[in-house]
């Protein structure tokens, strides 16, 4: 009795599989470069931290292929930094790039800022406040994660208030940048307090649906911010030669 050969498979089906492989590879992607996105911005990673591929693939479960490929389109947002021979690692920000973001911030949130005081329906008002209401509670009791959890909910309502495609986006990459510092406000006495009062008046100008008195609180806000992360990004530099000034 002769065996039957099995058919190989036609291109149709052979183009059918490699698409169903890619789109269950996709949803992997997709997790890890949030995952891994998320460890950077929140300061798990800090810049010029080394990332090694077998901790990454061992800690959030996934395989190599996958990983390289979330660390390239990381290395594309510029969160991460590919050296040859040296692998990847948290891309650092020097003290006139850290500026240079704040001014396209600052310039960006100026736009949101009259967009949401002119735009923003009832139900986005009271959402920013409600945003504000909980980033002021995780303030007051110094709690790290929520701080920069609450922070990306307010932004995220302030972005979509001024009813624009762009903004929210352009806001989402250029926070990707600094959010490893929004927390420094906590070194510095009477910071939080006065970063909620900025946001308050802020919130009463689009109340008002007063555009110009909503961009002046943001450049205010902005201002004030951008010295305070100026600062954190020193400290942390200090901190960092501190650490390798120290071993042995």
């Amino acid at each position: 009795m002769t065996k039957s050969k099995a058919s190989p498979a036609t291109p149709t089906k052979a183009r059918t599989q490699a698409v169903a492989a890619t789109g269950a590879a996709a949803p992997v992607r997709q997790e890890i470069l949030q995952r891994l996105t998320q460890a950077i911005t929140e300061g798990q990673y800090l810049p010029g931290d080394k990332l090694v591929e077998r901790e990454l693939c061992e800690r959030f479960g996934v395989s190599r292929t996958s990983l390289r490929e979330a660390l390239r389109q990381l290395e594309a947002e510029q969160l991460v930094e590919i050296i040859p021979n040296r692998g990847p690692l948290v891309r650092g920000i020097s003290e006139d790039e850290l500026l240079e973001l704040w001014e396209m911030r600052a310039a960006i949130e100026s736009v949101a800022a009259r967009r949401f005081a002119l735009r923003g329906s009832d139900e986005e008002v009271a959402r920013l406040e409600g945003c504000i209401v909980a980033l002021e509670r995780a303030l007051r009791v110094r709690d790290t994660a929520a701080i920069r959890q609450r922070k990306n909910e307010f932004f995220e309502a302030f972005a979509r208030g001024g009813h624009s495609v762009a903004l929210p986006r352009f806001l989402q990459q250029l926070n990707a940048r600094l959010s490893f510092l929004w927390t420094s406000s906590l070194r510095l006495p009477g910071r939080p307090e006065e970063s909620i009062a900025e946001l308050k008046t802020l919130l009463a100008a689009i109340k008002a649906r007063n555009p110009e008195v909503a961009h002046a609180a943001i450049v205010i806000y902005n201002s004030h911010a951008r010295e305070v992360s100026l600062q954190g990004l020193r400290a942390l530099y200090a901190e960092r030669r501190g650490e390798f000034d120290d071993t042995p």
